[in-house]
């Protein structure tokens, strides 16, 4: 998927809006489902890769110091 994250996340957006919309086929809905869990998985793991970007600023004492981000 050669996407930016923001794409892929609006792509899904609409995608759970037409599943909810209950306006389409069943085939259809299997279809997109598949389509939005690709999407899931690819905004997931752009953000676990973004996420080993991130650092975070932290004061020690007088320091301030860089740390990895870590999810609590």
């Amino acid at each position: 998927m050669n996407e930016s994250y923001e794409s892929a996340f609006q792509k899904l957006k609409t995608i759970i809006s037409e599943l909810e919309s209950r306006e389409i086929t069943l085939e259809d809905s299997i279809n997109k489902y598949e389509e939005g869990l690709k999407l899931y998985k690819f905004c997931l793991s752009k953000l676990d890769e973004y996420e080993g970007r991130v650092k975070v600023l932290m004061q020690e004492g007088n320091d301030i110091v860089e740390k990895d981000f870590e999810r609590k």
